[in-house]
C-alpha cells in the first residue's frame, strides 16, 4: 500500500508541534526549583556528574558537554559502571545530576544510598513527582510530560526533548551566573572556528625575527625592492636604528613609483636612477600598526576596513615586534 507523502509532512508537524507544547508546558512550571538547582550547582567546589540510562543516559551525556563548554565541570557517570567502581571519580564538593523519566530506575536507585554515605547531593530530573528518585533527591526538576510523542506514545520522545531544554537552560543560567563570556568560550573551543575568532592572536600569527623584511630611511630604493623580494610579504617596515617604525613601504607604493617613471605630469624621468634614491622618498609615514595582544579577528576586520593586507605589530615604544599578512589569518581559517 502506497502511503501519502503529504500525511508525512502532517504527521511530522504533529510530533514537533507536540514537542514544542511540551517545552511551553515546561517553561510555564519552571519555579523555584529551577533556582535552587543552580543555586547548588553554582555553589559546589566540585564537578557535576550527569546520570542516567537508555534514552535518558544519552541526554545526560549532551547535558554533561554542555555544562563542561560553558565554565561549569562536568561528566558523565554510567549509573551501571558507578557501582562497579567508577563511583571513585566522586569527591566530596561534586554534585550528581540524576534522569530518569519514571524516577524508578533502578540503576540510579542503587547508586543513592551510596552517594548519601559520601555527601554527594542529588539534583534530579524526572516526570513523575512521587517517585522514589524524587523523594530522595536535594532538589527535584519536575518534567510535565502527559505523553511521548508519536502513534505508541511509549518512545522516548518528548521527555527527552524536555530533559535536553531543561538541561540547557541550566548551563545558559550557569553560565550568566559565572560571567562566562566569548573569550571564556574560545579559549575552551580552541579547534573550532568560534575558539580562531575568539582566541588566536595577532602574536600567534606575526612573522617575526629574521623573517621581517626591514629597511632604514636611507636604504636605497633598489636593495628595499630585493628585502621585499626575499622576504615575500610585500612590504618593508621602514625603521631606525633602534628598531622604532618610521613608516612602510608597500607593493602599492612600488607600483605607483613605476606608474611615475612611465609618464605622466610630475614624474621622475625614466631610466634606473630612481632606484638608488632613498627610501625615505616613498614611504607611506605613520602606518597602521597594531599591538601583538590583539585579537587576529579584530585585525582581519582592521585590514579590511583600511583595504590593506598587512599590518606591522609594534610593542609599547612603537618598536617593530612581527608583521602579519591576511594571508596568515585565512591559513588559520580566521577568516
Amino acid at each position: 500500500m502506497r502511503k501519502d507523502p503529504a500525511n508525512r509532512i502532517v504527521k511530522g508537524r504533529e510530533i514537533l508541534d507536540l514537542e514544542a507544547r511540551a517545552l511551553g508546558d515546561l517553561s510555564d512550571a519552571l519555579g523555584s526549583s529551577f533556582s535552587d538547582a543552580v543555586a547548588t550547582i553554582f555553589g559546589s567546589s566540585g564537578k557535576v556528574a550527569v546520570t542516567g540510562m537508555g534514552k535518558s543516559g544519552h541526554i545526560a551525556r549532551k547535558i554533561a558537554a554542555t555544562l563542561s563548554s560553558t565554565g561549569t565541570p562536568a561528566f558523565f557517570l554510567h549509573p551501571g559502571e558507578a557501582v562497579h567502581g567508577d563511583l571513585g571519580v566522586l569527591d566530596r564538593g561534586d554534585i550528581v545530576l540524576a534522569l530518569s523519566k519514571s524516577g524508578e530506575t533502578q540503576e540510579i536507585l542503587d547508586l543513592l544510598p551510596l552517594l548519601k554515605r559520601i555527601e554527594i547531593p542529588v539534583v534530579s530530573m524526572v516526570c513523575e513527582r512521587e517517585s522514589t528518585l524524587a523523594r530522595l533527591s536535594e532538589v527535584v526538576l519536575l518534567i510535565p510530560v502527559s505523553r511521548e510523542a508519536g502513534p505508541l506514545g511509549i518512545a522516548p520522545t518528548t521527555s527527552t526533548t524536555s530533559m535536553l531544554a531543561l538541561g540547557d537552560a541550566l548551563s545558559m543560567v550557569l553560565l550568566e551566573e559565572r560571567e562566562f563570556d566569548v573569550a571564556d568560550f574560545a579559549r575552551l573551543h580552541p579547534g573550532g572556528m568560534l575558539g580562531r575568532r575568539y582566541y588566536l592572536k595577532v602574536m600567534d600569527l606575526m612573522h617575526v625575527g629574521d623573517a621581517l623584511p626591514v629597511v632604514t630611511p636611507r636604504t636605497p630604493l633598489k636593495s628595499a625592492i630585493m628585502e621585499m623580494t626575499a622576504k615575500k610579504l610585500g612590504i618593508a617596515a621602514v625603521t631606525d636604528a633602534s628598531g622604532k617604525i618610521l613608516g612602510i613601504l608597500t607593493d602599492g607604493d612600488l607600483r605607483r613609483i613605476l606608474e611615475g617613471v612611465t609618464g605622466g605630469e610630475g614624474t621622475r624621468s625614466a631610466g634606473g636612477a630612481f632606484l638608488e634614491e632613498e627610501v625615505s622618498s616613498f614611504m607611506t609615514r605613520s602606518p597602521v600598526t597594531v599591538h601583538r595582544d590583539l585579537l587576529a579577528s579584530e585585525a582581519v576586520a582592521l585590514m579590511e576596513n583600511r583595504k590593506i593586507s598587512q599590518l606591522l605589530v609594534a610593542d609599547d615604544n612603537g618598536c617593530l615586534e612581527g608583521i602579519l599578512h591576511f594571508h596568515d589569518c585565512l591559513r588559520a581559517k580566521v577568516v
